[in-house]
């Protein structure tokens, strides 16, 4: 009699654990999930609703105990404009997940037509490939990148030319120093004096008119940046018309000239 009683006992606990982990697994499964977004263009918001929705329906009904931002990075991964930024559990049942879109910055074109153009971020992320490459945030021209053979794809780093590890590098740091790279520079143009990787030149084609050419950039990148940006920085209103302003290195040193003629020796 007492082993039926132990048992009945063991059985109802054991239905009220049941209901206890049905109830709770009931009330917290995700719901909802809301994407907040930071952006700079309007078809952003138009993804980023369209990203709320594939989020809502793959999350849809998980245990939010057991929910994590690895699904929603693998979502997030096909909007070549989005990072995640942030993934938050709001109990009961709801999932924020932030998202901040990359800034359209550069342009270099898909092939010697130049009929469609690799739109990249400052990191050298391709966005999108389009016929044109106006910023889709504020319609001006993303700067535009010549000189260079390159291959990509939505998502993926730019790809192709040996100096281009180099190039988005000293770019980034051209960008931050004046804070802002479209705001000074016009277009980029990478030249070859000969085959060697010293003889490289990124050619810095300013609004004003002078052209700051960057010699063998691998070396001293950054330092090379920040005297190209600094003696830039510092020229007469004159000399920013018209000329070039030359960086190059000499026994691990950067130096630099300026020059009213724009002709840069072999």
């Amino acid at each position: 009699m007492r082993k039926k009683n132990v048992l009945v006992i063991v059985l109802t606990v054991l239905l009220l654990l049941s209901a206890v982990v049905l109830g709770v697994s009931t009330v917290y499964r995700v719901n909802s999930v809301s994407v907040r977004a930071s952006v700079v263009s309007d078809e952003a918001n138009a993804e980023a609703e369209e990203l709320q929705t594939l989020l809502t329906a793959a999350y849809d009904k998980q245990s939010i105990f057991s929910a994590d931002d690895s699904l929603a990075k693998e979502i997030v991964e096909k909007f070549p404009y989005f990072n995640v930024t942030g993934f938050e559990k709001k109990y009961p049942n709801l999932l924020v997940v932030e998202v901040t879109e990359e800034a359209e910055v550069y342009a270099l074109s898909v092939d010697e037509t130049n009929t469609s153009y690799y739109i990249v971020s400052e990191k050298g992320t391709v966005l999108g490939i389009r016929s044109d490459y106006k910023n889709r945030s504020d319609n001006a021209d993303n700067l535009l990148i010549t000189g260079l053979q390159v291959t990509g794809a939505k998502g993926a780093p730019i790809a192709g030319d040996d100096c281009i590890p180099t190039l988005f590098p000293f770019l980034a740091k051209v960008s931050s120093l004046l804070e802002g790279i479209r705001r000074n520079i016009a277009s980029v143009e990478v030249l070859r004096l000969a085959s060697s990787a010293e003889e490289t030149v990124f050619k810095l084609n300013t609004l004003e008119g002078v052209h700051i050419y960057v010699r063998n950039p691998s070396a001293l990148t950054e330092q090379k940046a920040e005297t190209a940006v600094s003696e830039y920085l510092s020229m007469t209103t004159e000399q920013r018309l018209k000329g070039m302003l030359l960086i190059s290195d000499s026994s691990g040193e950067v130096i630099y000239d300026y020059n009213q003629t724009d002709e840069i020796d072999p």
